[in-house]
This record gives structure tokens, sequence and C-alpha cells, in this order.
């Protein structure tokens, strides 16, 4: 009995060790809380998406104009890794676009990009923005 407790109490703190290490060597550079800019394609202008990541945990807002029009949404969802996803509500939509979805995105191996996906219920496109500010 003592034994297996001895050997839980190792497996605990070599979990724990490893999980600092890990945490630590990210780095301020791997975190993608900030400013991005909107970089989808010519049609989309005046985007910004701000993010706030707290542990894996990443709250967004997120304004852009489609051919002039403002669309307004925010989110919440996890990090994953190098995978962000977030469950989208938009609040001031383009009309007839949809109000409710899911952003999927992968940040770059230099930190600068966040490149993916939206998915909704009328199919999905693509989602491309570029890392902002400081």
């Amino acid at each position: 009995m003592i034994r297996v407790i001895g050997l839980l109490f190792i497996a605990l703190v070599s979990c724990f060790t490893l999980g600092l290490k890990v945490h630590a060597n990210t780095g301020i550079a791997s975190m993608v809380d900030g400013l991005w800019h909107d970089v989808n394609s010519s049609d989309f202008t005046n985007g910004v998406m701000i993010l706030a990541q707290d542990g894996d945990q990443i709250k967004m807002s997120h304004y852009v104009e489609y051919k002039g029009v403002a669309m307004v949404e925010y989110g919440i969802g996890t990090r994953i890794g190098n995978t962000v996803e977030v469950d989208v509500t938009v609040t001031r939509p383009i009309p007839g676009w949809v109000v409710e979805g899911k952003h999927r995105l992968q940040l770059s191996a230099d930190g600068t990009r966040l490149e993916g996906h939206y998915y909704s219920s009328e199919g999905s496109g693509p989602l491309r923005f570029q890392r902002g500010g400081k």
C-alpha cells in the first residue's frame, strides 16, 4: 500500500513538473492575446479582432466591414496547442448572414498569423488574421 502511494506521488510530481516545463517554455510569443488585423480579402476592411487568453480559455471580440457594411461579433472558446476554437455570436449582423457559428484558427509557427475557417449552419469560409500591436 505504501509502495502504491509512493508511486502515485512520484507520478503526480512528475506530471506537475513536466506541466511547468511545458508552460514555462511557451513564452509570451506563443500567447494569442492581443490585437489582430483581419486580412481575409479586399472585401473585408477596417477589421480588428481582440483576443484575451487566460490559460486555455479564449475570449474574442471582432469588428469588420464587409463591402462597407459593419459586422460585430464576440465569442468564447479554447486554445489547445496552436488551435483556437471559438463559438461566436454576431450582435451586429450583415443582412442575410447567420448570427451564430464557430471559428477554428491555427496559430502560425512564428506566432504572427491566425488562419482557418468559420463554420455555421449555412456553410464555411476562410478566416485570416495578422498579429498587430505589441
